[in-house]
């Protein structure tokens, strides 16, 4: 029986919550615009800018010291958007040569901070190793953490 591992990574963002959830979402395909040192490229489809259950998500992102970018493809398989909170199935690309079932979570959580509205972005990384030897996917993990700061900083100073 396969064994499923998680990773979690946090980080408390400075610009509003429905903010950032507004751009993981409906907006994503502005995402290079936000992040350019991480996205190259987002694509939402269908295209007509809802995101629901089952709508595929096609990433073109700088992984690491990689020198080439990667490309992978998710579908939605839960959304909550009243909970700013959405699931990333793994279906195509580099991740699923080592990790036979890889899924993401995004919860995006309000806060108040100093009298400002602010947020805590959750990613959560649940997947199943191709075999022992694959090693924890930190890197991706590290990835995510830094583009949610490149986002939060660079949405902050489009306010």
């Amino acid at each position: 029986m396969a064994q499923i591992h998680k990773l979690d990574v946090e980080y408390k963002a400075k610009c509003s919550a429905e903010k950032l959830y507004t751009m993981m979402t409906r907006d994503a395909p502005k995402l290079p615009n936000y992040a350019p040192q991480t996205i190259n490229k987002c694509q939402v489809l269908p295209g007509d800018g809802e995101v629901r259950l089952g709508s595929i998500f096609v990433w073109d992102y700088v992984l690491g010291d990689k020198p080439s970018c990667v490309i992978t493809k998710v579908k939605i398989t839960a959304v909550d958007h009243k909970n700013m909170s959405l699931t990333y199935t793994v279906f195509e690309g580099h991740l699923t040569g080592d990790y036979p079932s890889f899924a993401n979570m995004l919860a995006i959580i309000p806060t108040q901070r100093n009298g400002n509205n602010n947020c805590l972005v959750k990613w959560s990384a649940q997947y199943e190793k191709a075999n022992e030897d694959v090693p924890e996917p930190t890197y991706f993990m590290k990835m995510l953490e830094d583009f949610t700061k490149e986002l939060d900083t660079n949405l902050l100073k489009k306010e």
